[in-house]
Order: C-alpha cells, then structure tokens, then sequence
C-alpha cells in the first residue's frame, strides 16, 4: 500500500501511528523511502480489514499506482 493510500484512511499521520503503536520517526522514515514496510502493512491490513491492498516491496506498490 502506498503512503497516500494508508493517510487516506487514517486521515493523518498522527492517527495512523497511534494505531499501530509506533512513533512518529517510523513514518518520518516512511515517508522518505517512499515505502511502508511489509510487516507494517500486515498491521494496517488487519485494522483496516483488509481494506487497503499489500505490496510486497516498493517496485511492486509504484508498478500498482502507477509512479516510476
């Protein structure tokens, strides 16, 4: 899942951390790379009840959403 995706849900970056439990430097990172890690999406995929699709890597996620 791509980061927009996940904030489009969440409605916030705030939001989505305290869900998941994690700090605000992990989304930071996030947003640098680009990329949500696996492990990270198999979270928000079960509190979204598998709403948002799952990407196994960055190459796959931008393929799907259509960036290069």
């Amino acid at each position: 899942m791509s980061i927009d995706e996940a904030l489009k849900y969440f409605k916030s970056g705030y939001e989505m951390c305290s869900k998941l439990g994690i700090r605000a430097s992990n989304y930071t990172r996030w947003k640098i790379q680009n990329f949500i890690p696996l492990k990270q999406q198999l979270k928000i995929n079960e509190l979204t009840r598998a709403e948002l699709p799952i990407d196994m890597d960055k190459k796959s996620m931008e393929e799907r959403v259509g960036k290069k």
